[in-house]
């Protein structure tokens, strides 16, 4: 058993001249198992450190396993009173640390780690790469229209409003190569995201989730708009996207709140919104309209912020339904990259709707 483990160990200087060995045990990831393994987990982890031999490092989701244990023990564990599952926690864990967020001055540092963004860059594919490009699209009998080639990575079109009737007799649509460099982060969109994380206080795995989500929409984007000159309108629009996705990955939950209940309009909001030309006036219509509240309140602050009213503002679309339209489209790519739940007004017995909101993040 362990006793006997641990006193053969600890008791043998020959082997062990410089000391009382150690067995150093990391566990990670436990949030992520089904409750009773949590629990059978930490039972087991009891057990090992009640020897001298084993040294136990947990890293853990704290209100994750907090909850797990306090349903296991429903009748000894109360979270309103002590014991709690967090008293448990703490009865084993003998050297706490958390992880703290991370700090301005060391989102620039983080996020570039994960873009290793290219400075003074510019945009667009170069002339060999559009040659490349060209030379790897199918042409000939071999190869059939519309199939990938196996060098160069491919992503359907997308289009999330145009529905297109099928012609089962028609070609298929040669898919669009994307240039490698297309992929790349310029210095412009890490100091973008950077921003963006700053003013939504992100979490260090929301920071990374978003660096994934950019990627993706820069190759969405490309498919769409590669023929055709970037107009203002779109530029303006990628950087209030970004800002939107990091509202939406906010550590504060009231602001995510906020967001659902706005991306929530957004899909509802079939033509032009009448007496509001830009984006900024269309969400605060939409946050004023639901009353006062801590979420209204808390995403209306920064919505008022300085650098995010700038950005949101820039997103015009006057009286122009094209470009209301493409506004509206990519609110709604946002929305289906973000983790905000969705937003459902539940009737009361007094037959009142009440909003409230489903959280997806935990």
């Amino acid at each position: 058993d362990l006793k006997h483990i641990s006193d053969a160990m600890l008791n043998n200087k020959d082997k062990f001249p410089r000391g009382d060995p150690r067995i150093v045990l990391f566990i990670d990831d436990l949030d992520r198992c089904q409750p009773n393994k949590v629990v059978e987990t930490l039972e087991a982890v009891q057990l090992l450190v009640n020897t001298k031999l084993f040294v136990v490092v947990l890293a853990i989701d704290t209100q994750y396993v907090t909850l797990c244990l306090e349903d296991a023990y429903k009748n000894i564990l109360d979270p309103k009173r002590h014991p709690s599952g967090l008293d448990y926690i703490e009865k084993i864990i003998q050297l706490p640390y958390r992880v703290p967020p991370i700090g301005n001055e060391h989102m620039h540092s983080y996020l570039q780690d994960q873009m290793n963004a290219k400075k003074n860059e510019t945009r667009g594919p170069s002339k060999k790469e559009e040659e490349s490009s060209k030379r790897d699209r199918p042409n000939d009998d071999n190869q059939s229209p519309g199939q990938p080639n196996e060098k160069t990575p491919l992503l359907p079109g997308y289009d999330i409003d145009k529905e297109i009737p099928i012609d089962e007799e028609a070609p298929a649509k040669p898919a669009v190569a994307i240039p490698t460099k297309e992929l790349d982060f310029t210095w412009e969109e890490l100091e973008m995201l950077e921003d963006a994380c700053v003013l939504s206080r992100v979490s260090p795995r929301a920071g990374k989730r978003l660096v994934n989500v950019f990627k993706l929409m820069k190759v969405i984007w490309y498919r769409r708009d590669h023929d055709q000159t970037p107009s203002s309108t779109q530029l303006r629009m990628k950087e209030a996207c970004v800002l939107i996705l990091a509202l939406c990955a906010s550590s504060t939950k009231s602001v995510r709140l906020g967001m659902c209940k706005v991306l929530a309009k957004v899909e509802q909001t079939r033509s032009m919104p009448v007496g509001c030309d830009n984006l900024k006036v269309f969400i605060e219509r939409i946050l004023e309209k639901g009353g006062a509240g801590q979420a209204t309140n808390h995403l209306l602050t920064m919505i008022h912020d300085e650098k995010c009213s700038r950005i949101l503002e820039k997103v015009v679309w006057g009286e122009d339904e094209e470009k209301w339209n493409l506004t509206r489209k990519d609110l709604r790519l946002s929305r289906s990259f973000s983790f905000v739940g969705e937003y459902i007004e539940p009737v009361d017995g007094d037959g009142i709707h009440h909003p409230s909101y489903t959280d997806t993040r935990n």
